[in-house]
């Protein structure tokens, strides 16, 4: 069975993810995901591969040169980073099953199967495989239509990027792993668990033509953001019209966005959730009451544009912006300790 699930799951072929959320440089072999199946060592694998049909370069996805511990690409062709399959991670708790299967009926009024897992905490994925190779920002854009118009909330979309410098991107836990949670980590259909070897087979008999993929791309559309009227604001202070002074960390946080950390969305707490949080807890630790810190946070999602041009916000024009953002304030007051 490991050579068919690697074969389903290929990906970026010198890399692979750990469970600990690093990033170990091996060769992806057959023998890795046996270890996976039996529990030895629970893996991600990442999506994105540069030149996996070797246009340009013999040696395809290895063509990279070293920068002390940096790898990159002497010149960098965005059409050719590619994938063969792209996943949604939804964590919205006890509603992820919903929001998940919904995205799933989506697809699949789009003629592209697609395959819900429950992952190991209370969150979902939602995977979807191509016939061949397809290039990231097809998928990323397929996918992310498909939450548009379904205004399904979900944290990300995989492959994270349209094209990178140099491998290898960001991973995605594998399910199927040995000892995951009993329930946990499985594909479903009609709501009944698939064996691995089930899902396997199925998955592979159902893989997406590359032209469906291109045809939902075509769907989304890029956010349109509505900043904040400039007269809420004073170039100098900072100062909404109802006296609220915006000041230290908060204060650069709000003009300078966000620092590589957040920007490279690798790992918790990263990303657009992450830059939010980061913002709310430093107006708790500052000192802000409640109702500003829930103002300006939101005033924060709506310029989030700014630096995550593709993206937009995280939570503005969503249904559930208000309880969303009261989910950050709050969630973000308890690491701040405030009683």
């Amino acid at each position: 069975m490991s050579n068919l699930m690697k074969k389903l799951f290929e990906g970026f072929p010198y890399a692979y993810g750990t469970d600990e959320g690093g990033c170990r440089w091996s060769e992806v072999t057959d023998s890795l995901f046996q270890r996976h199946e039996s529990g030895e060592e629970m893996i991600g694998i990442y999506p994105m591969v540069y030149d996996p049909m070797e246009e340009v370069s013999p040696e395809g996805p290895a063509a990279w040169q070293m920068d002390g511990g940096r790898r990159f690409y002497p010149t960098v062709n965005p059409a050719l980073w590619k994938c063969l399959w792209g996943a949604i991670d939804i964590d919205e708790g006890d509603e992820s099953i919903v929001y998940a299967e919904n995205a799933a009926i989506i697809l699949e009024a789009l003629d592209i199967k697609a395959w819900v897992e429950l992952s190991r905490s209370k969150g979902c994925h939602v995977w979807v495989f191509s016939e061949d190779w397809v290039e990231a920002p097809i998928m990323r854009k397929a996918l992310k239509a498909v939450m548009q118009k379904g205004d399904i909330p979900y944290d990300a979309v995989y492959p994270k990027q349209d094209s990178l410098e140099g491998p290898p991107g960001n991973y995605m836990r594998l399910p199927y792993g040995g000892g995951r949670p009993e329930g946990r980590q499985e594909a479903l259909e009609d709501g009944r668990a698939l064996t691995l070897r089930e899902f396997i087979a199925a998955a592979e008999a159902n893989r997406t033509p590359v032209e469906y993929l291109e045809a939902a791309a075509l769907l989304w559309e890029p956010p349109v953001t509505k900043l904040p009227p400039m007269r809420e604001y004073s170039k100098v202070a900072l100062m909404k019209v109802d006296g609220t002074r915006l000041r230290g960390v908060a204060r650069r946080m709000f003009d300078d966005g966000p620092h590589k950390y957040y920007k490279g969305q690798e790992g918790a707490g990263k990303g657009r959730h992450g830059f939010l949080n980061r913002f709310a807890r430093a107006m708790w630790e500052a000192g802000y009451e409640h109702k500003d810190i829930m103002s300006w946070t939101k005033d924060l999602d709506a310029k989030l544009s700014t630096w995550w041009p593709e993206d937009g916000p995280k939570f503005i024009g969503r249904q559930d912006c208000d309880r969303q953002i009261e989910k950050v304030v709050r969630a973000a007051r308890q690491q701040a300790n405030i009683r």
